[in-house]
């Protein structure tokens, strides 16, 4: 058992360095990329370059690794950190490592293969959900400030600024959720970077769907022309009342997600102080294998159950 341990934590950190590796050598230079994504030309060629550098990445790289380095990227971008996969894999074979030094010993009493897998897969996930987690805090964030955003967008235009210059105030002197990525905005606008491209990669980097209604809205006024003000006012206007909806919902579903909370974690505080109290009274659990498989689906259901608790209360607007 101690052989297949030792051999098993070998394979694993193995194929962790190669993962790092990979993604080494396969990392573009940041400012390279930046410059990349923000200084393509205007319309169709743009576009043709960037589908051409997609697909010659995607003819180096497997199309599973291509997927999951698309899939990184994409995550660290909307979570506001940088897109280079060095650091971010680090994390993610330390967090790993961690795992599986915890699981090792934990699944050694009943299966240590299982105990080091589960521990690495745990710990490689960690890293994920943290960037998840910052993404839903930035985007909650943006869509409380944005009302606010295109306030000061609707103030500079009533005072003859132009829509450039407007949006360019809101990404140097607006609200704090909605600075950065103004500000992003206003760069690739001034280097060139077509309108309609550089709402699509502001969109990509944050989307929201208030932010959607505030592209389409102003990429249709260029096209047909209009009083950009009075449309951009009355957009104002739905978000604020989305944005109160969003509250009103929140507070009205409270008690269900407390009530999910309570009803989610009481097995686990349960179990814990029945350990602590009597450590053999959950020996039929653990130590049985018609135990473990009752443990297992007991595990299941309350997954199963989290699952659609979150499903009812959340509700899409």
């Amino acid at each position: 058992m101690e052989m297949r341990a030792l051999v098993a934590l070998v394979m694993i950190f193995g194929l962790g360095a190669a993962i790092i590796v990979f993604f080494i050598r396969r990392q573009k230079h940041t400012l390279q990329s930046r410059l990349d994504s923000i200084s393509d030309k205007v319309g169709e060629k743009s576009k043709e370059s960037q589908s051409s550098m997609l697909r010659d990445a995607n003819e180096e790289m497997p199309g599973v690794f291509s997927k999951f380095v698309e899939f990184t990227r994409l995550k660290l971008l909307r979570a506001g950190d940088s897109p280079e996969l060095r650091p971010f894999m680090i994390r993610v074979f330390l967090f790993s490592i961690v795992g599986m030094s915890i699981g090792g010993p934990v699944g050694g009493r009943f299966n240590l293969i299982a105990g080091l897998v589960g521990g690495f897969g745990i710990g490689a996930a960690i890293p994920y959900l943290l960037i998840h987690l910052k993404f839903k805090r930035r985007m909650a964030k943006m869509e409380f400030d944005l009302p606010t955003a295109l306030q000061f967008i609707v103030n500079a235009l009533r005072a003859g600024h132009a829509l450039n210059s407007a949006m360019a105030i809101v990404g140097s002197e607006g609200p704090s959720g909605c600075r950065d990525e103004f500000a992003q905005l206003n760069d690739s606008l001034r280097l060139g970077v077509p309108m309609s491209l550089a709402f699509e990669q502001l969109l990509k980097r944050t989307p929201s769907v208030d932010l959607r209604f505030m592209a389409t809205a102003m990429l249709i006024q260029r096209e047909t022309g209009g009083n950009l003000t009075e449309i951009l006012d009355r957009l104002n206007s739905v978000v604020v009342e989305r944005k109160n909806m969003r509250g009103h919902v929140k507070a009205l579903t409270g008690q269900a997600r407390m009530g999910g909370y309570v009803v989610g974690g009481l097995p686990f505080f349960l179990a814990g102080g029945l350990f602590v109290m009597n450590p053999h009274f959950l020996d039929p659990l653990l130590n049985t294998e018609p135990g473990n498989w009752v443990l297992g689906g007991a595990c299941l259901m309350q997954l199963m159950g989290a699952l659609v608790m979150r499903k009812i209360i959340d509700i899409k607007m």
